[in-house]
């Protein structure tokens, strides 16, 4: 694969891989575990699996079969630990005895592999919108499940007592969680814990409105607002969220830079809905580079029962993803650019090796999303992916021997010795083919700054300072495909690496929490209050404009 810098047709070795696999699902009916097949038919994989008491089903998994198992290899590329200890996480300490019932005994149970990278909390499940696609189903229970500030601290402080390395990052969510009382403190709580990064997953509507509430939110110690953001058209947003929302979620992504943080676009993909947005979100977020992060897609996932008819209509698959960014931006190319999240591991290794210290590992499975890196010139306008003037699979794999060799004492852990290690990726990098500013000493700079990222950037003041005074910049693009009844894997919870801290005690995978056994609803139910002090989908702070 090494050869992949300027090739843009498809793999040879897609055309030749497996046509059947095993694994195992669920019952979208009955919920009973099911032995089922991933099938390579007509350049498509589905998932083809039978109930013995509710028949078959058959669900499309990937729109193209080459970019599916493309995933697949290049995550087999990057073996889950180089060069440390254990041949796989497995640093938690299970809160649940059985585990003969996956997924029905998460809590974390025994048969989870990987250690959680995001803790996400929900703080409320009150909103300030009534989304007609909301996964959540947020708001529109007749009951309040919110959880107090103590608790909160508490669900925080317990995804670092589950087991070592400790989460990198902190999301609130909800239900909308800025409309939550004590929201400010609560991120104040979570910067004093130690988590490295504190985002929040909202719909902007306060930070759009409010720059005060911004400032107040920054001076606390949050870091990233995980905006949902559909698009850059009216039309779309009444679609998915049921009013026209264009103007405040662009004025909340100015907002939020002025008062000193950042912004990841957060895109809910629906064929036929929102995908014709792929490209004008891109092109914005590029244009705006220094206000925004990244962009972090979200193809629909379908939590309530839907039709055959409705899914092939409305199912979006990660190909259907990278082909539309190819189509629609001319940018990438699908079969180039992309690549899984455990296809990095070699340089967790290298920050081991490094600081001596367990770092988070990105093992979760290659079926749940995909990532790249895109680099931007913000005087020139000039984008292009890294992947088109660095030969990745190259460099990832020149990472590893350099992690070992610090590991077994060759080289000294120190900058200067790393300067000297990063010379060493020259070869990778293809000047010819990069754009304007980004030289290989921007590579390594982008490089170095993920190993040192905790010491380059203790504030949100020396994390926007340094992208404020860069024309070069880099965005991270990323898909995550979360799971529904229709297609399910176990193999997948067993490897997720988000995890939901609850009021209840446990930890629980991102997917058995909103789909499958859904625990979200017995969490809720758990600490339900009936709704009598505001109506529902009406905002606490003010009414709707």
């Amino acid at each position: 694969m090494r050869g992949m810098v300027n090739q843009c047709d498809v793999p040879e070795f897609a055309t030749t891989g497996w046509v059947r696999k095993n694994t195992e699902s669920l019952c979208p009916e009955c919920l009973s575990v099911i032995p089922a097949e991933l099938v390579n038919r007509d350049g498509q994989i589905f998932m083809e699996k039978s109930c013995p008491e509710h028949g078959a089903t058959c669900e499309l998994i990937s729109s193209d079969a080459e970019f599916f198992m493309l995933l697949e290899h290049r995550a087999s590329l990057s073996p889950a630990r180089t060069c440390g200890t254990d041949a796989a996480d497995q640093p938690l300490e299970p809160t649940t005895a059985r585990t003969s019932q996956c997924p029905f005994d998460c809590g974390i149970c025994g048969r989870h592999v990987t250690s959680a990278m995001m803790v996400n909390i929900d703080l409320t499940n009150r909103c300030n919108l009534r989304c007609p696609i909301c996964f959540a189903n947020a708001d529109a229970t007749g009951y309040v499940a919110e959880v107090t500030r103590e608790q909160a601290r508490e669900m925080m402080q317990r995804s670092f007592r589950q087991g070592k390395p400790d989460p990198t990052c902190v999301q609130f969510a909800g239900g909308e969680p800025t409309v939550h009382p004590d929201f400010v403190d609560i991120c104040r709580d979570a910067s004093k814990l130690g988590y490295s990064q504190v985002q929040v997953a909202s719909n902007g509507i306060r930070f759009g409105r409010e720059p005060d509430f911004c400032r107040a939110c920054a001076d606390a110690g949050l870091n990233v607002v995980y905006l949902q953001f559909d698009g850059l058209s009216d039309d779309v947003y009444r679609k998915s969220r049921g009013r026209s929302l264009v103007d405040i979620k662009l004025q909340a992504v100015e907002n939020v830079y002025k008062a000193g943080m950042r912004t990841c676009l957060v895109p809910t993909v629906i064929k036929g809905v929102t995908d014709d947005q792929i490209g004008p979100t891109i092109k914005y977020a590029v244009r705006h580079a220094r206000h925004i992060l990244g962009i972090s897609w979200q193809p629909i996932a379908f939590t309530g029962r839907v039709e055959e008819e409705d899914r092939q209509r409305q199912r979006f698959t990660l190909a259907d993803l990278a082909r539309c960014i190819q189509e629609q931006t001319g940018l990438m190319d699908m079969y180039r650019d992309w690549y899984p999240f455990a296809f990095v591991e070699p340089f967790s290794d290298l920050v081991e090796a490094l600081t001596g210290e367990t770092t988070i590992r990105t093992t979760c499975h290659s079926h749940c999303g995909m990532a790249t890196y895109l680099a931007i010139n913000t005087v020139t306008g000039e984008a292009a992916p890294l992947p088109k003037f660095v030969d990745v699979e190259g460099l990832i794999e020149e990472i590893g021997r350099i992690a070992e060799q610090i590991r077994r004492g060759g080289w000294k852990a120190n900058r200067w010795y790393l300067a000297m290690a990063f010379r060493r990726l020259r070869k990778h990098y293809r000047p010819q083919q990069s754009i304007t500013g980004w030289d290989f000493s921007a590579l390594s700079d982008f490089l170095a700054s993920y190993v040192e990222f905790g010491k380059r950037y203790p504030d949100n003041d020396s994390r926007v300072g340094e992208v404020e005074h860069r024309d070069t910049q880099s965005m991270l693009l990323s898909a995550m495909h979360f799971q529904d009844l229709y297609n399910f894997e176990l193999a997948r919870v067993q490897q997720c690496l988000v995890h939901y801290s609850a009021p209840d005690g446990r930890m629980y995978p991102f997917c058995t929490y909103n789909a499958g056994p859904t625990f979200r609803q017995n969490v809720e139910s758990a600490i339900a209050k009936r709704k009598s002090h505001y109506e529902p989908g009406a905002p606490c702070d003010g009414p709707q404009s």
